[in-house]
């Protein structure tokens, strides 16, 4: 097990996986609550402390309760959402397993201990057979694509051609004719090019993440509606870990799109949003 803590940014990572680890069969007794939180960061040490000794005594929905108390106190990082994932899972809670390790993944797609593990819980769900295996949910493919890319990486490459771009326009212009010029030329035209098509993926990939949402079927079982109200008719019962595209709000429900295509409405409170 790999841990550690700086003053203000937790980052912690627990071993991952094996593969043949089957899911919690028995219900998970309740778990003494961990130390309420505090703003100052030897609060949120002591919480980690105590959820990274809870999960090596085996007492997984304490680690789980510990881990999420991080989060509640606003600490946002991919590895305390894996660990948060890999404690639900030991604990038997494969909603909130499949939940945290996609939100790992959405803060870093390129992680592959989030993604291995997701894969391994992914095989135990009951709703696996309408569940793409990864990507895009419930929209078009190129979506799951864009998801894959960093936007960190496309803001800053898209900014520093840019500068480029515009610094050998303004050179090219300062200059009388001649081969430099021409040259000059010649290069901004594929870095033109270049920079386009980054900007593309870039406002692609920040519609994708404002606009395109997702949730988790996070109780063991929900039923698929095809109206908001408690009197509509179930098209099907859903089950913990089915990822969903949200679509949009109606009082108490949600109305969310299946991989295949299946539109209905769920209660909020049985998903958890990505």
């Amino acid at each position: 097990m790999r841990a550690r803590a700086a003053a203000f940014v937790l980052v912690v990572s627990l071993a991952w996986l094996p593969g043949s680890v089957p899911l919690a069969s028995a219900e998970p007794e309740a778990a003494e609550s961990p130390p309420a939180v505090t703003n100052a960061p030897e609060g949120l040490e002591a919480i980690f402390a105590g959820a990274n000794q809870a999960y090596l005594d085996g007492q997984y929905d304490r680690a789980a309760a510990g881990y999420r108390k991080l989060i509640e106190a606003g600490l946002v990082h991919p590895d305390v959402f894996y660990n948060t994932a890999n404690a639900c899972f030991r604990a038997g809670r494969v909603g909130l397993a499949v939940l945290f390790y996609e939100k790992a993944l959405a803060l870093d797609p390129s992680d592959p201990a989030a993604a291995s593990n997701l894969a391994i819980v992914r095989k135990e769900l009951i709703d696996r057979v309408v569940m793409l295996e990864g990507g895009a949910v419930g929209e078009p493919p190129w979506h799951g694509f864009i998801r894959g890319l960093n936007l960190g990486w496309l803001t800053w490459s898209f900014l520093g051609l840019y500068v480029l771009v515009f610094a050998l326009l303004i050179g090219r212009r300062l200059l009388a004719r001649g081969p430099v010029r021409r040259l000059l030329f010649w290069i901004n035209v594929p870095l033109l090019c270049v920079m386009l098509a980054l900007g593309v993926l870039f406002f692609s990939r920040a519609y994708v993440q404002e606009r395109v949402h997702h949730g988790v079927v996070v109780s063991r079982t929900a039923e698929l509606r095809e109206g908001p109200e408690r009197t509509a008719k179930v098209l099907m019962e859903v089950h913990a870990g089915l990822k969903v595209r949200v679509l949009n709000q109606v009082g108490d429900h949600v109305r969310v799109r299946l991989a295949n295509g299946v539109e209905g409405f769920l209660l909020d409170r049985r998903l958890g949003r990505i």
